[in-house]
């Protein structure tokens, strides 16, 4: 898992690590120079081997890096032109000295007065922005306002170093004017409001530098918010038994489906089972079992008593509590309808049954008025609400990223409930308080539908033997994975939830080919 930071977390972690030590805040200003330097090598050559480069330097640390990036390319041959935003006698420490390691192997700079001095950025195929770093307050005015807009006006493809020039890295906001990044390559670890929208949309494709910071120190500042990374998906990733029998790979019970609803109950029970899971029983209104049973032949078919309304009856609590003891894992909710019998047989049935579930959409409704009834589940839960599913339970969440994560923490801890938050990007947390983002997925999943198979998902995870906050985070990159892949092939307009289906299997050995990028 690789810590998210906030913009002092990230400030204090440097000031630890390089001590006043002016020789290791250089090694590490170099690291992030080399990768900047290999992101831009990567962007011109996907550009047909284009030459020409315009480096834009501040006067911090971020145009030291910019600095480095500047000379290495200069080493390898491309036509680069430096630009400085300040004059050299008002660069000091490491900046300094990047800046004197670039002349040295003969770059030249052009000092900016004023935005009469910078020529027309369309003659260049590249552009890369170190003008402002993360610890830069208010708006951009002046003179790094005009280059900022000069910058976003030309045609030249833009790469950020550390985060683009006018954004705020703990908000998310976008100050006017901010620099637009085709791709950001962040410098030690990836900063918060990288992840959240709208600022999100100032990133492009973005990257991460490791500058090899000391563990103790890093463990010791961050705040407890991750991103996982392609070794925490393959290790929780279940093992396939070689000589076992679908009884060994997890059995699942999704309480699911209603009479006009029953493609939520057979999209997340084809999830399930293609995702891995052995068996999967699912348990529906009766009026529905023998028409899902012709849609979909795989999953076990359990039909229950139902209301009038073709929704599964509270009278059918012992049964389901009885098929339950057998399976590894459940799913309530895809579905299920708002009846008020089914929604009592939802809550006694996250009360009574000891098996891990995981609780979506109506299984969430469920619980609306009735929040003291969650603090006696007897199992290990995983909610999965989206937004308005979130504000009906436990009211308006706060825009800001931080105070959302803590709001999600606080909930987690009083409910004893791990929580995976749907959105762009989602947000995991145990009732530990760790806490993930998971910046997955595209429009390609704002479909009806979509979220019936990230229940599926997780469900098969958990009943194949993942633990079930692990199973949450798993789940969501699979399932977002899918919807870019489909949404690549399909576009992003055409991909129905039932498409996806197609495309978990790509997701899964993208993790085990180690094909894994936050983009």
């Amino acid at each position: 898992m690789i810590p998210i930071l906030t913009i002092e977390q990230m400030r204090r972690i440097d000031q630890l690590s390089i001590a006043g030590n002016i020789n290791t805040g250089f090694s590490y200003m170099a690291a992030a120079g080399r990768r900047v330097f290999e992101a831009a090598l990567e962007m011109l050559r996907a550009n047909g081997g284009a030459k020409n480069v315009a480096v834009i330097c501040g006067g911090g640390n971020n145009g030291g890096d910019g600095y480095i990036a500047a000379r290495m390319l200069h080493e390898a041959g491309f036509s680069v032109d430096c630009f400085s935003l300040c004059e050299s006698k008002d660069l000091s420490g490491e900046a300094l000295l990047a800046f004197k390691d670039y002349r040295s192997y003969g770059g030249s700079t052009s000092t900016l007065s004023s935005i009469k001095d910078l020529p027309d950025l369309n003659r260049y195929n590249l552009i890369i922005d170190a003008m402002l770093g993360t610890g830069t307050k208010g708006a951009p005015r002046g003179l790094y306002a005009d280059v900022i807009d000069a910058v976003n006006l030309s045609k030249a493809a833009c790469l950020a170093v550390d985060t683009p020039s006018g954004l705020d890295s703990d908000n998310a906001v976008p100050s006017s004017p901010c620099i637009k990044a085709d791709r950001t390559v962040a410098a030690g670890f990836p900063k918060l409001g990288q992840f959240f929208y709208p600022g999100r949309a100032f990133i492009g494709r973005l990257e991460i530098a490791d500058l090899g910071y000391p563990q103790n120190i890093v463990k010791e500042q961050s705040g407890g918010v991750f991103l996982p990374d392609n070794k925490f998906l393959a290790d929780n990733l279940p093992v396939r038994k070689e000589y076992g029998s679908k009884m060994d790979h997890g059995l699942a019970l999704l309480v699911c489906g209603s009479r006009g609803m029953s493609g939520a109950a057979a999209l997340a029970s084809m999830a399930a089972l293609r995702c891995g899971c052995g068996m999967v029983h699912l348990a529906v209104p009766e009026s529905i079992a023998d028409s899902l049973s012709v849609k979909i032949t795989e999953p076990v078919m359990h039909p229950l008593t139902e209301t009038v309304s073709g929704t599964s009856s509270v009278a059918a609590l012992h049964d389901v509590l009885s098929l339950s003891e057998r399976m590894d894992s459940l799913c309530i909710g895809c579905g299920l309808s708002r009846d008020p019998q089914t929604a009592l047989l939802a809550r006694e049935l996250v009360c009574k049954t000891e098996k891990p579930a995981v609780l979506d959409a109506d299984g969430l409704n469920a619980f609306e008025g009735h929040l003291p009834e969650l603090e006696r589940h007897a199992g290990e839960l995983v909610l999965t609400p989206h937004m308005g599913e979130w504000k009906r339970l436990f009211g308006q969440l706060d825009e800001n990223p931080l105070a959302r994560i803590e709001a999600l923490r606080e909930r987690a801890a009083r409910f004893n409930v791990n929580i995976l938050l749907k959105g762009n990007p989602s947000i995991a947390v145990n009732p530990k308080g760790k806490a993930v983002i998971l910046p997955f997925g595209d429009s390609s999943l704002a479909k009806a539908g979509t979220g019936d198979v990230l229940s599926g998902i997780i469900a098969s995870l958990i009943a194949q033997g993942c633990p079930c906050f692990e199973a949450a985070i798993s789940g969501a990159y699979l399932h977002g994975e899918a919807g870019r892949l489909a949404g690549i092939e399909l576009t992003r307009y055409c991909v129905l939830a039932g498409d996806l289906m197609g495309y978990i299997p790509k997701a899964i050995r993208g993790i085990t080919r180690k094909s894994f990028t936050y983009s």
